[in-house]
């Protein structure tokens, strides 16, 4: 499993190099892109999404510096709860794990918009994986510069009954916490 870090070279474009149609209706366009690697997933609900799905990919290819830095805060947390379940030899794989570094341990596989994105602006989450919590991987959630969500995979697309649930239940982060579900700041 590679892991990829950001970058700010921009792609000039992106190749669909074949489309699937699983048995539920998703749709899977596989592309490359030049940060994140070959065989890089689209995923949507129907061919008119494709499009909309590689805005999102060039938005998370190019994300904002600022937006990034809120990610790498994030993230860090993220690896923070998990620190104590890791035993040396893991932590000693990964080395120092901060905001400069962190990116290095993610890979990122798929961009996922759904019916519930709105096409006037970009919202997408990802789905990808993390050495320090291999089991339940990574997922992001992010609405128009917004990061909404970051912990492990659950399906939470923005403006989903999931992602409200599990906002109102849990709430944003919290220091307080032993461990938080989600490990995001409430962006304003």
């Amino acid at each position: 499993m590679d892991f990829f870090s950001f970058g700010k070279k921009k792609n000039e474009g992106y190749a669909i190099k074949e489309t699937k149609e699983s048995a539920s209706g998703l749709i899977t366009a596989m592309t490359t892109s030049n940060k994140w690697g070959e065989d890089f997933r689209l995923m949507c609900r129907s061919k008119e999404q494709i499009s909309y799905a590689l805005r999102c990919l060039d938005y998370l290819d190019n994300m904002p510096f600022e937006v990034e830095q809120r990610l790498c805060k994030y993230l860090v947390r993220y690896y923070k709860d998990f620190e104590q379940f890791l035993d040396d030899e893991q932590k000693a794989d990964m080395g120092m794990v901060n905001e400069d570094s962190v990116l290095k341990l993610i890979r990122i596989g798929s961009v996922i918009v759904d019916d519930h994105c709105r096409q006037d602006r970009i919202e997408f989450h990802i789905e990808g994986g993390c050495k320090w919590e291999v089991e339940h991987g990574l997922e992001i959630t992010i609405s128009d510069g917004k990061i909404l969500y970051v912990g492990a995979f659950e399906d939470y697309g923005p403006n989903t009954s999931r992602l409200a649930h599990i906002i109102e239940k849990y709430g944003y982060y919290d220091p307080e916490k032993d461990m938080n579900i989600n490990y995001v700041d409430k962006e304003e």
